[in-house]
């Protein structure tokens, strides 16, 4: 079976430390729904520690396929935890409740991110987005 294991599984030490363990219904408020894409949908909303405004992707990894569900929760988190440049979110974590992963976005006016975490438009004429992923340390 893939890295991850069953669906929601956080046996595996490396897959657990992706996720916080905080109850995201307490730490974000005044969630309004400003978009739906092919992976869930996406939500305004308030951090109720420090008032920022955030952009929340719920992504459901239960039902049919839930374990190809759970895969791509963990291959996007991995990601966006490399992901560093101005022009795109701010991944600020990803926190699981209820078979749903919540993952939060900083953003400085509210973003619509219908299933894109990438705005393909900000890259420069022959750059990648793999430009813009920091590098692995090495161990």
């Amino acid at each position: 079976m893939p890295a991850g294991g069953r669906a929601g599984s956080l046996k595996d030490p490396d897959v657990a430390e992706l996720f916080f363990k905080d109850d995201p219904e307490k730490l974000f408020s005044d969630l309004r729904e400003i978009g739906h894409g092919s992976f869930g949908a996406v939500y305004f909303a308030r951090d109720v520690r420090n008032s920022e405004v955030v952009a929340i992707k719920k992504m459901s990894y239960s039902g049919k396929q839930s374990n190809e569900k759970w895969q791509d929760i963990i291959k996007e988190v991995r990601f966006l935890q490399k992901l560093r440049h101005p022009n795109t979110i701010q991944y600020r974590g990803c926190y699981l409740r209820e078979h749903t992963a919540w993952v939060s976005h900083l953003t400085t006016a509210v973003i619509v991110l219908l299933g894109s975490i990438f705005s393909w438009s900000s890259l420069s004429s022959g750059q990648s987005p793999s430009d813009y992923i920091s590098p692995q340390k090495n161990q």
